[in-house]
């Protein structure tokens, strides 16, 4: 039982393997090398911030999804949950220079949620913050950065589900309901529990054409041409964000990524501080989205600085489950001798003649005949290079 415990660890975390964590790694600096050709630049931030900071941006949704610990002068700290409001808080203060500011990271973070298939409470994301430009220009940018960057990794089937704020925005201030009741119909549409969405406009005494229309609007597929004709008749704020959306299409159409967005008006994100385009990527076999991301022109406010910003992330473990299987590395060389009176300086130097090469190189100065280094080598999963330059006592 004690043995058990030693080797246990907490739940929602897990340990990567040599092959798995070299797979994880692996992507992780292949999207870091695409997202740096666009001109972002990296970033890191502590895995500890202070509680306050967090839960600053945190007052609708509430701070229960963070791990908390307390600092030996007695100060709340948390661990980061995601990487944007981290990167705010350095944004209100730090950041030298004029915007707008391309950054990127590839970083852990941590969730206390409910454990599924594809969901842990720790877990890696790589993503963007374009800070200090607004308009759909940059939008569009990191909308083509997101969909580039999953291409360069070899994932092609997938659909970036796009919506906007001001669509939920504009629907609940049409209701005039009290703020739990707007909490309520946003955590309903956030899970797409459209049943559960019209029991409670049922409920709440809302008319049956006014459900309908309500549902239609967040339930139908709607196709880009059909945006104009959508927004006869809708309030000016739902106007406003068909409209924004309209401009970030046409300019995707450039980059030839419009065949991976499906417009849908029912898309949310589950951190409150989004104010203008969202989106969450999926794909098939996946019941979670493998990335999203948006506009958040309020959040640095809170930090000193009113700067607009948008950006997305990435979520390597679900990008794992997604992708082909890649092939494994290259074997390893293990050059090894039978220890007898081989110079082990020429063994050093070609080791790293080798290595100069590219090629993994194990060096193994233990005495062990040929036939022993074969067996280590079918162990090790290597390549054996039986060292030949080997002297005899005496010669």
């Amino acid at each position: 039982m004690e043995t058990e415990k030693i080797c246990a660890i907490p739940a929602g975390m897990r340990d990567w393997l040599p092959e798995e964590a070299y797979l994880k790694r692996d992507i992780t600096n292949e999207l870091l090398n695409k997202i740096a050709l666009w001109g972002y630049a990296e970033i890191m931030t502590p895995v500890l911030e202070y509680y306050q900071v967090l839960t600053k941006v945190e007052e609708e949704s509430g701070p229960d999804h963070l791990y908390k610990l307390i600092d030996r002068d007695g100060s709340i700290l948390a661990l980061r949950p995601e990487m944007t409001t981290p990167i705010a808080r350095i944004a209100g203060g730090k950041l030298q220079g004029k915007p707008p500011w391309r950054l990127m990271y590839g970083a852990q973070v941590f969730r206390y949620e409910n454990i599924q298939a594809g969901r842990q409470r720790e877990f890696n994301q790589v993503g963007v913050e374009l800070i200090g430009q607004k308009g759909p220009e940059a939008d569009c940018e990191v909308l083509a950065l997101a969909i580039a960057a999953l291409k360069s990794i070899g994932l092609e089937n997938f659909t970036v589900s796009l919506g906007h704020m001001g669509v939920l925005k504009g629907l609940l201030e049409s209701l005039s309901w009290e703020d739990k009741d707007l909490a309520k119909v946003r955590s309903l549409v956030l899970e797409k529990d459209f049943v559960g969405l019209r029991h409670f406009f049922e409920k709440a005494g809302l008319e049956s054409k006014r459900q309908e229309q309500l549902l239609e609007l967040l339930t139908q597929p709607i196709a880009v041409s059909d945006i104009t004709q959508l927004m006869s008749g809708l309030p000016a704020c739902l106007r406003t964000a068909l409209a924004e959306l309209q401009e970030i299409l046409a300019l995707l159409d450039n980059y030839g990524y419009s065949s991976y967005i499906q417009l849908d008006l029912s898309t949310l994100r589950s951190q409150t501080y989004y104010t203008g385009m969202v989106f969450e990527i999926y794909t098939a076999g996946i019941g979670y989205p493998i990335g999203g991301g948006g506009r958040y022109d309020k959040l640095l406010r809170r930090f000193g600085r009113d700067y607009p910003a948008t950006g997305f992330a990435l979520g390597i473990e679900r990008l794992l489950m997604s992708l082909p299987k890649k092939e494994k590395p290259a074997k390893p060389v293990l050059l090894t001798a039978d220890g007898l009176g081989a110079s082990k300086a020429r063994m050093v130097e070609e080791a790293g003649l080798l290595r100069i090469n590219g090629q993994t190189v194990v060096l193994e100065f233990r005495a062990m005949n040929k036939a022993q280094a074969q067996e280590l080598a079918r162990d090790k999963n290597a390549e054996l290079i039986w060292f030949s330059e080997v002297k005899k006592c005496g010669e």
